[in-house]
Order: C-alpha cells, then sequence, then structure tokens
C-alpha cells in the first residue's frame, strides 16, 4: 500500500513543477507571440486539469475523512477547501483572458504577469498550509485509518 499522504505530497510535488512551466512561459518573449501563447494556454490547460484531479481527491476523500477522524483538525481543512477556491480562480482567469485576447501577449504584459502572480501566491500559501496538514497526519493517522484512507482515494 502506498501511503496515502505520501501520495497526495507527491501530485503536489507535480503541480507545482506544472506551476513553475507556467511561470516560464510567462516571461518568455522570445519567438512569436502566437507560438507563446499557444505554448501557455497548453500548459495553463495541463496544470487547470491536475489541479481539479488532486482538489477532487482532497474535498471528495481526504478532507470529509479528516472531520470524521479528526475533527480538531476541520478548521485547517475549512481553510484549505476555501483556498482552492482562489487558486482555481486566479488560474481560470488567467487562462480565459490568454485564450480570448490574441494581443495579450503583445507588448505590455502586466494584466498576464498580475494574474499569474495572483495565482502563485495563492498556490505558494495554499501549498505550505497544505504542506503542514500533511504533516500533522503523519503523526496522527494510525496504519488502519491509513489504509481506510487509501481505499477511499483509490476510488477518486
Amino acid at each position: 500500500m502506498i501511503d496515502p499522504v505520501h501520495g497526495l505530497e507527491h501530485s503536489h510535488a507535480t503541480l507545482t513543477k506544472l506551476a513553475l512551466e507556467v511561470r516560464q512561459v510567462v516571461g518568455d518573449e522570445s519567438g512569436g507571440q502566437r507560438a507563446v501563447r499557444k505554448r501557455l494556454l497548453a500548459r495553463l490547460e495541463v496544470l487547470r486539469e491536475e489541479l481539479l484531479e488532486h482538489y477532487a481527491k482532497e474535498e471528495e476523500g481526504l478532507f470529509p475523512f479528516v472531520r470524521r477522524h479528526l475533527p480538531s483538525m476541520a478548521g485547517e481543512v475549512d481553510r484549505l477547501e476555501q483556498s482552492h477556491d482562489a487558486v482555481c480562480g486566479s488560474l481560470v482567469r488567467l487562462a480565459h483572458l490568454v485564450a480570448s485576447d490574441r494581443e495579450v501577449l503583445a507588448g505590455d504584459r502586466s494584466a498576464v504577469v498580475a494574474l499569474y502572480d495572483r495565482f502563485e501566491k495563492a498556490y505558494t500559501k495554499h501549498s505550505q498550509d497544505e504542506a503542514a496538514l500533511f504533516e500533522e497526519l503523519r503523526r496522527a493517522l494510525d496504519a488502519p485509518q491509513r489504509r481506510q484512507l487509501a481505499e477511499m482515494l483509490t476510488g477518486l
């Protein structure tokens, strides 16, 4: 059995890698505007799908499990759940801006950079808070609880 907490941490590492790839494309001024826009949209789409899958596992599996078995941690889970909305909202807005405005990467990129910065700040804060939760879960969950959580997450 793969430790479910470790599995969630590993998927977060993948998300961080994708976020850094998006940052690199946002700052890329080489090549044509069309090529950069196409790469950025592709990276944003992959990041969005990976985020949604990761957050679904947390919101449909991990968070209800924690609320049920470790009610003292419910406040932390509530805050993490709210931060999902901030992270996803900024990412969706960024993707919409890039998709809808063909000139958005020409010249002044301030709107794209500002939205990416908003996403990155929300994502970084969320990642730190989530790492703290994972650390607490490593200490608090016993072997039967880990198996139960792993089974719950497998179906999601």
